[in-house]
């Protein structure tokens, strides 16, 4: 018990000292979603992983909730039909363009799509105890205190209720951006503190541990925690440069006129991180976490 407490108080210590400050997420809804298909890590943690695991073969009507949703096509194509006895699902994104889009190109009857930030309570407080699966795909990296995030996913749960969650622990891509930000180029245009951009688990070179004993902590049983070194191969610079672009967190910062040349630095930068396969192609490189914990 002693032990558990010490364990407590180191994470609420971590919540308690992360920045006040907000970093307004940026993301390109439209060049997003013409890339909106789900990476072979994803697609194999939601067909074997979870699979493996029994997710889908409950004889109970399901209410899942997916936070993170983007544009739509994963919560739609890949997670919808994993379950037969489904409900409702809910699909949550923090970015209004990106569900104005997943209303657009994929409605379903059992979809409710709404715009939410789950890192504030009230935002998600009415569905406590109706969650029987909760999953979350490439967010919870994102998440100033993840602590209280995961807290928030218990208190959606009800008992033996499950959560499957993936999402980035180290990207070259952070130390791109850090490196891209102290350019004489462009460090007159970035008004944001780019530390708040950079996962904590990045910068503190976090393991698979350290989340196996905070969710412990918070009371959850942990069935899976495995961390995956990941490479996605791009077929183009052009390819890899766009996504990189949707999803930049600096984009907000760079007037217009200086956007194509931005798009090359930022190109640039990251490519030196992540290199190129044998046949010249770009790749991602990025260590995962793959998580799946019950109440």
């Amino acid at each position: 018990m002693h032990l558990r407490l010490l364990m407590r108080n180191e994470f609420q210590h971590k919540r308690s000292s992360a920045p006040d400050s907000k970093i307004t997420l940026h993301y390109d809804a439209e060049a997003y979603s013409h890339m909106d298909k789900p990476w072979d890590s994803i697609v194999r943690f939601l067909y074997v992983t979870l699979a493996d695991l029994g997710w889908y073969k409950g004889t109970k009507e399901e209410v899942v909730m997916d936070v993170g949703c983007g544009p739509g096509r994963l919560t739609s194509q890949f997670i919808l039909p994993c379950f037969p006895k489904l409900k409702k699902l809910i699909a949550l994104d923090a970015v209004p363009s990106m569900i104005e889009m997943a209303k657009s190109l994929y409605p379903h009857t059992k979809i409710e799509y709404a715009v939410a930030n789950f890192e504030d309570d009230s935002a998600v407080e009415c569905w406590k105890q109706q969650v029987t699966k909760f999953i979350s795909v490439h967010c919870f990296n994102r998440m100033k205190s993840q602590y209280d995030a995961f807290k928030r996913v218990y208190e959606l749960l009800p008992p033996n209720g499950e959560a499957a969650l993936f999402f980035l622990l180290h990207n070259g891509y952070y130390n791109a951006i850090t490196k891209l930000t102290k350019d004489p180029k462009w460090h007159p245009y970035i008004t944001l503190n780019v530390d708040e951009c950079l996962p904590e688990s990045h910068v503190k070179k976090y393991s698979s541990q350290h989340y196996k004993e905070m969710l412990e902590d918070i009371g959850f049983k942990v069935l899976h925690c495995q961390q995956v070194q990941n490479v996605t191969t791009f077929p183009t610079d052009e390819d890899y440069t766009n996504f990189l672009f949707s999803v930049s967190e600096l984009v907000p910062c760079i007037p217009d006129s200086k956007i194509p040349d931005f798009k090359q630095d930022l190109f640039h930068y990251t490519f030196k991180e992540n290199g190129r396969n044998t046949d010249g192609t770009p790749v991602d490189k990025t260590t995962t976490l793959e998580l799946v914990i019950r109440k």
